[in-house]
């Protein structure tokens, strides 16, 4: 025990604290040099200090790790612990990620790597094991391609942001393993075509945004495994044609946004119009750019009569159930234009949100009775307003759409803060 051998720390009482300063003996676990950290829950938070690398010293306990707004250029292996169950690195210059950075990381709830404009790419197995992921965050990323498997194994997933990127194209069951996804948001890119295993697997799936696209083709059975889905937002894209088969495959849907399409209202678009007049939820304008008697004019409020030589499509009800089983069958209907459906772009204000998921509670977000506030700089990471606590939440309520009678339920500000996919031009206000 050198310190109590040594003369120099021979003192009087109090000593112990004394002798244990001078000893180097640490009274709690160590920070990062420019860092804050606490213990409950051990929270490291070194945001905005224009780091070129992940520093040194983030204690190996580290459950909440908080890197935003820096300048970081590359994750490795070993710059994190698989302790850690938040992890946001947000803004940063990030262009490399080893796809063994989050092995092992079976703690893992929350991953932010949104707005790191220069990644570009991910190797497939980059979230490989994250068996416990709630939020994945890759918005903004730079992204032109989602490499086969690269969601495999996420089981827990519910909050998927990839819009804003530059994917153009979606493979078959990209998504097949994402059972409990709740939320995809893919408004933004450059997709251009949906198919009809684009979306298999995601039987959960609430909220679907794609509007704000360049989607010219749609496969009639696109949306078939969909049944819980609510929300559908399709507006600003390049709709020409939607069959109304299409849409028949979502019994639960309440939202729909088609506006900001180039619909042609001729006979290509009777089944759609059969459809809105059968649908009970709300809509927005579905606004006709041909043939040139219909420009300007909305499709829902035509007649039956502005459809003088078309030929009805709506089926029986006994015609219509086979209609439906043979959709997710996989029978091709060859009067629905051999399967597809046509589908470019506009320019909607995406500011109202769409409501909040029907029946599944608000993830709640522990406080932290002692932590710092986040220093957010002026212009700098996502739009999502003032930060509150050291992980920078902020708690409040969706604004906009919501069901009759439901009472809008509190949702954490950090999973509302991608859905700038909202609409509130004034030809589709929010829905009661």
């Amino acid at each position: 025990r050198p310190c109590q051998s040594n003369p120099l720390f021979q003192v009087p009482t109090p000593a112990p604290l004394f002798l244990l300063v001078l000893c180097g003996l640490e009274l709690s676990w160590s920070c990062p040099r420019h860092c804050i950290c606490y213990t409950a829950p051990s929270t490291v938070s070194c945001q905005a200090h224009n780091f070129l690398s992940v520093p040194e010293g983030i204690p190996a306990n580290s459950e909440r790790i908080f890197l935003q707004n820096n300048k970081i250029h590359r994750l490795l292996r070993g710059h994190f612990s698989s302790t850690t169950v938040t992890l946001w690195i947000y803004s940063n210059n990030i262009s490399y990620i080893d796809p063994s950075t989050f092995h092992g990381f079976t703690l893992l709830e929350e991953l932010d790597l949104g707005d790191n404009r220069h990644l570009r790419s991910l190797a497939s197995d980059t979230f490989h094991g994250l068996s416990r992921l709630n939020a994945l965050h890759l918005y903004r990323c730079g992204l032109s391609a989602l490499p086969n498997n690269i969601f495999q194994g996420l089981r827990n997933l519910q909050y998927l942001y990839l819009q804003e990127n530059h994917l153009k194209f979606l493979q078959d069951d990209t998504f097949m393993d994402l059972h409990n996804l709740s939320h995809l948001f893919l408004h933004g890119n450059r997709l251009w075509s949906l198919h009809q295993n684009t979306f298999r697997g995601l039987r959960a799936l609430d909220r679907l945004l794609l509007h704000q696209n360049q989607i010219q083709w749609v496969d009639r059975l696109a949306f078939h495994d969909l049944r819980r889905l609510t929300t559908l937002y399709l507006f600003n894209n390049s709709l020409v044609e939607l069959s109304g088969q299409c849409l028949d495959t979502l019994p639960a849907l309440e939202y729909l946004r088609l506006n900001d399409n180039p619909w042609s209202c001729d006979c290509k678009a009777l089944s759609l119009w059969e459809w809105l007049k059968r649908f009970k939820g709300s809509t927005s304008t579905v606004g006709c750019q041909a043939p040139a008697p219909m420009l300007g004019q909305d499709l829902k409020q035509l007649k039956q009569e502005d459809f003088p030589h078309c030929s009805p499509t709506v089926p029986n009800s006994e015609s219509r159930a086979q209609s439906k089983t043979n959709n997710l069958s996989g029978t091709v209907n060859p009067s629905m234009n051999g399967g597809v459906v046509a589908v470019a772009a506009g320019g909607a204000d995406p500011h109202r949100a769409p409501p909040a998921a029907a029946g599944r509670p608000a993830r709640t977000v522990p406080e932290l009775h002692q932590a710092p506030q986040p220093v957010r700089r002026q212009g700098q990471g996502r739009q999502r307003g003032a930060l509150q606590g050291a992980d920078g939440r902020q708690g409040g309520l969706v604004p906009g759409l919501r069901r009759r009678g439901e009472v809008r339920p509190h949702v954490p500000r950090r999973h509302r803060h991608a859905e700038e996919a909202q609409v509130h031009s004034p030809d589709h206000g929010a829905p009661p």
